[in-house]
């Protein structure tokens, strides 16, 4: 496993195995902040809604590693690195119910700094169940890679699954709210009651979906900002005052609680983690 941070040419390039973001910044935010974030986007950001009669969103995360933690190791160094299965959740209201969209992603995400690339690959969960089960290894006429898109994305992560054994390690879950800006140049994340679990399994459309086997929460609200090229004036002054927090990972936190209850082993002592925000860790925690 290696390889170095890619980068799109062209923000129209959504069909493209590379998203166009080159800048991340991300924030941990008291909810005070937030509100005077939001106020202060509000007319250059617009809300993005995938589905206006279940507006609000939820995002379960499954994060892959090998078995020796090539990936939880590298949030040590110059280049972070993760693969994960994102999964899509809505529900009418808060508090109801969710159900799962059926969209699913593989993604290779890679950050160095605020710079940042995302190789993704979408399919039905039952192909991306088998991609993953696979190492990667099915073969080019199999009928289920003609539901795969784009192909780019698929050599890639192939690639990329065939160069170690792969197991799930960890799930996350949280609320995310959108906005996208500037024609889509700039993409702003809120997520919000992140939660760590143990890993679950690809859901499949229409299935009510939850947090479960939760082991910890994380910060309350994370704030993501996506860019490609230069920082707009009206974002710079937006973010005025508030304190990034450049080294903040899900995944980093996550694999930190499951380090605490000997889930996984802790990182080299030579090679010590980036610092990370307080874990509130759940009790009786178990499978």
């Amino acid at each position: 496993m290696g390889g170095v941070l890619g980068s799109a040419d062209d923000p129209s390039q959504s069909a493209t195995a590379l998203d166009p973001f080159e800048n991340e910044q991300r924030y941990v935010l008291t909810r005070a902040q937030v509100v005077a974030f939001f106020a202060a986007v509000a007319t250059r950001a617009a809300l993005e809604l995938y589905d206006r009669a279940r507006p609000v969103s939820y995002t379960r995360t499954t994060y892959l590693d090998t078995d020796d933690f090539a990936y939880f190791r590298s949030c040590a160094g110059p280049v972070a690195r993760r693969l994960r299965i994102r999964e899509y959740a809505v529900a009418a209201a808060p508090g109801e119910a969710a159900t799962l969209s059926g969209i699913c992603f593989l993604e290779l995400k890679q950050n160095s700094g605020t710079a940042r690339s995302k190789i993704r690959l979408c399919a039905p969960p039952p192909v991306l169940g088998r991609i993953i089960a696979s190492a990667g290894r099915l073969a080019p006429d199999d009928p289920d890679l003609a539901a795969v898109e784009p192909l780019a994305a698929l050599k890639a992560l192939q690639d990329e699954l065939s160069s170690g054994r792969m197991s799930p390690c960890l799930s996350t879950w949280y609320r995310r709210t959108c906005l996208t800006g500037e024609g889509g140049r700039v993409r702003i994340t809120l997520d919000e009651g992140l939660l760590l679990s143990y890993p679950q399994p690809i859901g499949v459309a229409g299935t009510a979906v939850g947090p479960r086997d939760v082991i910890a929460r994380g910060p309350g609200r994370v704030l993501e900002i996506k860019h490609w090229g230069a920082t707009p004036e009206w974002l710079a002054t937006a973010v005025q005052g508030l304190r990034p927090a450049p080294n903040f990972s899900k995944f980093h936190i996550g694999m930190l609680a499951l380090s605490q209850i000997g889930a996984v082993p802790p990182l080299p002592a030579d090679r010590p983690a980036a610092p990370a925000p307080a874990l509130f860790m759940l009790s009786g925690t178990g499978r």
